[in-house]
């Protein structure tokens, strides 16, 4: 039921244009999963209703919408899909972003994820989308937070800047000469000056 409305409402959008864009992170569904987040405190109870609830008040079915991370608890595909479904069942296009405990993504399955879920989600890793005159780009991001060596830091920072240098490359190529840039992990670390490489 929930990927046929999410099939109509697809087939709506593409008669109209884009409208606002909005940016939503940590959702952390977990339908398919015994991972609830309940165990975290009140505000965490039934959040996919809150989630639901505000979503439905706010996004209208022409919008467009950046998932940032950390969407679903699921590890495979058999746990993500309920959560994708509880996704798919919301107004407005949907750009996904990768997290770094969405574990069922791995960067070489992004190809595959976006034709299995063609017109319905799409997921940004080393490549773009287009918002009216703008190319949305992105990629998780890193940030040193003494949690890991800061060689390990550097190693993962290099990495995700060269995904974000192949999305900013891809855009230009098509033709695009604005940008909006989404990451999962802020910009910053917590015990380090401000990541300059990353707005290069």
């Amino acid at each position: 039921a929930f990927q046929g409305e999410a099939a109509q409402r697809g087939r709506k959008r593409q008669k109209g244009g884009a409208m606002a864009l909005y940016a939503l992170g940590d959702l952390h569904l977990s339908f398919g999963t015994d991972r609830s987040m309940d165990r975290y405190g009140k505000a965490w109870v039934h959040h996919e209703e809150k989630i639901r609830k505000n979503w439905e008040m706010t996004v209208k079915e022409e919008d467009t919408i950046v998932l940032v991370g950390d969407f679903s608890q699921g590890r495979n595909e058999r746990e993500r899909q309920p959560d994708f479904d509880f996704l798919l069942s919301l107004p407005g296009r949907k750009i996904m972003l990768r997290g770094n405990h969405d574990m069922f993504w791995e960067v070489k399955k992004t190809r595959r994820l976006n034709e299995k879920y063609k017109g319905q989600l799409f997921f940004l890793q080393n490549n773009f989308a287009a918002y009216k005159d703008y190319a949305l780009v992105g990629t998780k991001g890193y940030c040193y937070e003494n949690l890991d060596s800061f060689g390990h830091f550097q190693i993962i920072q290099e990495r995700e800047l060269e995904r974000l240098q192949v999305s900013f490359e891809a855009a230009r190529e098509a033709g695009y000469q604005k940008y909006l840039v989404f990451l999962h992990y802020p910009p910053t670390s917590a015990l380090w000056p401000f990541t300059e490489e990353l707005i290069r």
